[in-house]
């Protein structure tokens, strides 16, 4: 991906914006005895749809934490403790101690999840629906969602040379959504297949905001439930085939505990629990974009390391996972214990809450030296899923068991594929902001990424047209 023109406003590549500290007075400070100032601490969900990425920054100095030792705040009117870093991990992935049940406030898990997702079962029903996901994310089915996502990359770089412009995060969109919907054996066609792309990045782009942009997502949800419900009901009546072993098939087909069959709605809302995490990797697209423009060594490494074969090369996973460290696509994640216990030196009781600050430990220096800093280095080596008590862009734990994502390794082959892809193009990039905002959640370029121009002799890193 080369470009000639220079932003005009960009902070340091992979920068979330921090504001200072001690800028603001402490919200809900009051007056006390001898002077002091005493806090009402403000409930967290407030702090982070008001804040964004910002929040826990701007709280940790505040609650006398501004090196990553874990302070208490309140959740969703319950107790919390917030930690980070590699104990925090630990604890916040323990199953013997933590439960997912009710943990996530139901305004953002029911628009991004759906009501009853695997996100928030725990034990036994836990285990079975996540079969569901390893079955339909295997290596090997993951593999055909890749083939499908780089032929959908050729037929679209192919139109971009004269355009007057093109919007690297509206393009991924539409790559990405037509792709899985294909390949989940849930497509209808290139244009109806692209609107429905637009409607779950609608459901992404606002389950973390408040205002306009939360009840667009709201309304996108029901839609793709509705949409979904239906390509269920016509498999399991005859009406409609799914390809044997794609995801609506898997999804029509599985059984809960007790054998009965999911009811529709459920099943729709876990079809779309595949779908829509495919349709996200578009905002890490965007930022990866941004990623190599700020960084051209970076963006020469991952075109000379090329191998034109289907597996991106070490230098594009590597940058794809240095991407997903510097731009988590939330800011924190929440539990709440199962039991009374005890977690980083402080008592907890049943039911309180279990925050993890996923930016405060991907930043954490202990673990990344010079985190500010853009450098894909970090992961030399590391394969398509690297294991570390530090990394938790798609959770921790045991994949397969636990609450890690069973689509990361799908996750990182179709970013490390975009980066492959836009290194291999010359482009024009004009003046834009090109700073990643603190909100909304998740964050991304305002600009989409524009360029203004595509070197017509520049081809796609990867996939044939049909």
């Amino acid at each position: 991906m080369g470009t000639t023109t220079a932003t005009a406003t960009a902070a340091p590549a992979g920068a979330l914006r921090d504001a200072p500290a001690s800028a603001a007075p402490v919200p809900g400070a009051v007056p006390a005895a001898g002077g002091r100032v005493r806090t009402r601490t403000p409930d967290l969900l407030l702090t982070l749809v008001g804040r964004g990425f910002d929040g826990l920054p701007r709280l940790r100095p505040r609650r006398g934490s501004p090196t990553g030792e874990p302070f208490r705040s309140r959740l969703l009117g319950r107790p919390a403790l917030v930690v980070r870093g590699a104990e925090g991990v630990r604890a916040f992935y323990d199953s013997s101690l933590v439960a997912r049940r009710g943990a996530v406030p139901a305004p953002l898990s029911h628009v991004l999840f759906g009501r009853g997702a695997v996100h928030g079962l725990d034990d036994a029903e836990h285990r079975v629906r996540k079969d569901l996901f390893t079955a339909a994310l295997a290596p090997e089915h993951v593999d055909g969602l890749v083939a499908a996502a780089a032929a959908e990359w050729a037929r679209a770089v192919r139109r971009w040379p004269g355009r007057e412009r093109v919007v690297v995060f509206d393009e991924a969109v539409g790559v990405l959504g037509r792709a899985v919907l294909s390949w989940a054996g849930a497509g209808a066609g290139a244009e109806t297949d692209s609107a429905r792309a637009a409607e779950l990045a609608a459901i992404v782009d606002g389950f973390g905001s408040a205002g306009p942009r939360f009840l667009r997502a709201r309304r996108a949800r029901r839609r793709c439930e509705r949409w979904a419900a239906q390509a269920v009901r016509d498999v399991r009546s005859g009406r409609r085939l799914a390809p044997a072993g794609s995801a609506l098939a898997l999804v029509a087909a599985h059984r809960e505990p007790g054998g009965r069959l999911l009811d529709e709605r459920t099943a729709a809302v876990e079809l779309l629990n595949v779908l829509r995490p495919t349709v996200a990797v578009a905002w890490l697209v965007a930022q990866a974009a941004v990623a190599l423009h700020e960084s051209p060594r970076w963006r020469h490494a991952v075109a000379e390391a090329r191998t034109g074969g289907p597996d991106a090369s070490g230098t594009a996973l590597a940058v794809a996972h240095e991407v997903r460290r510097r731009y988590p696509f939330v800011p924190a994640l929440a539990t709440r214990l199962r039991r009374d216990g005890e977690v980083a030196g402080h008592r907890l009781r049943a039911g309180d809450r279990l925050v993890l600050d996923v930016v405060g430990t991907h930043r954490d220096p202990a673990a990344w030296p010079a985190p500010e800093q853009f450098d894909p280095g970090r992961f030399d080596g590391a394969g398509v899923c690297p294991v570390s008590q530090g990394f938790v862009p798609q959770g921790g734990g045991d994949a397969r068991t636990g609450h890690r994502c069973p689509g990361e390794p799908a996750t990182v082959r179709l970013l490390a594929q975009a980066v492959e892809v836009l290194s291999g193009l010359e482009l024009v990039v004009p003046p834009q902001d090109l700073r990643m905002p603190a909100r909304p959640v998740p964050s991304r370029p305002a600009s989409g990424f524009t360029v203004t121009e595509v070197a017509p002799g520049s081809v796609p890193a990867t996939g044939q047209e049909d």
